[in-house]
C-alpha cells in the first residue's frame, strides 16, 4: 500500500536515562491518500474498506491518527473531492452518477473511522469549504445580471445554495445564506483549535 507521507505532531525531548528519543505527548499522522490513489491501488469505490483492512498494522507501526481524503460527493463521481457538491452526502445517496463517492460509501467511512477509534487512532477530515462545484443550473445573479452556474438542488436537501451564496451577492438578500456558509467555516476552525488544544493539554 503506497500512502503519502507522515508528519508528527508535538515535541521531542531526549530521555535523560538513555540516548533513545523519548516522545512527549507525540502523535504520528498519516495522509491515508494520495492523488488518484482509487485508481492507482486498483480500490475505486472501496478505498475505506482497504484503509480500513490496514489499520492494525498501521497502528503497530505507530501511527496515532490518519487523514482522509474530502468524504462528501463531489461534481464528478469520479473525483479526488475538491470539487465538492453535496457537503452532506458521504457514499449514501445516488446523484451525480453514483451512490458512493470514489472512496466508498458512508457506512464503509463509518465502519473506517470506528475501526481505527477501536486502536486509538484519531480521525481527521480533508474538508474543502470555501468552494463548490457542479451546480445544477444557470441563473441570473441579481446584483450584476450575469448568468452563473450557481443553482444547487443537492440531494441531501441541506444546504442548497443559489445566486445569492456566491460572489458577488447583494447582502441584503443573501446575508442568511452567506452567514450560514461562514458560520460552517469559523465552525471547523474552531472545532479544529479545540482538538490541537486537548492533545496537547492531554
Amino acid at each position: 500500500m503506497a500512502f503519502c507521507y507522515a508528519e508528527g505532531i508535538g515535541s521531542l525531548k531526549w530521555g535523560s536515562s538513555s540516548d533513545k528519543l523519548k516522545l512527549n505527548h507525540m502523535g504520528v499522522l498519516l495522509q491515508a491518500f494520495y492523488w488518484d490513489c482509487p485508481k492507482l491501488e486498483n480500490k475505486e469505490f472501496e478505498w475505506w474498506n482497504f484503509v480500513k483492512e490496514k489499520v492494525k498494522e498501521l497502528s503497530g507501526a505507530g501511527f496515532t491518527a490518519l487523514w482522509l481524503p474530502p468524504a462528501c460527493k463531489a461534481a464528478n463521481g469520479v473525483s479526488m473531492g475538491y470539487d465538492p457538491y453535496d457537503f452532506y452526502d458521504l457514499g449514501n445517496i445516488d446523484q451525480k452518477g453514483s451512490v458512493k463517492t470514489w472512496f466508498g460509501s458512508k457506512n464503509a467511512l463509518e465502519a473506517l473511522i470506528a475501526e481505527a477509534h477501536a486502536y486509538n487512532m484519531q480521525v481527521y477530515a480533508d474538508m474543502v469549504l470555501n468552494h463548490t462545484s457542479g451546480a445544477d443550473a444557470e441563473e441570473v445573479n441579481e446584483y450584476d445580471g450575469k448568468k452563473r452556474w450557481t443553482k444547487y438542488d443537492v440531494g441531501s436537501g441541506k444546504f442548497t445554495r443559489d445566486w445569492t451564496c456566491y460572489h458577488p451577492s447583494c447582502l441584503k438578500d443573501g446575508m442568511t445564506k452567506i452567514l450560514k456558509a461562514c458560520l460552517i467555516c469559523v465552525t471547523a476552525i474552531l472545532l479544529f483549535i479545540v482538538r490541537w488544544q486537548n492533545m496537547h493539554d492531554g
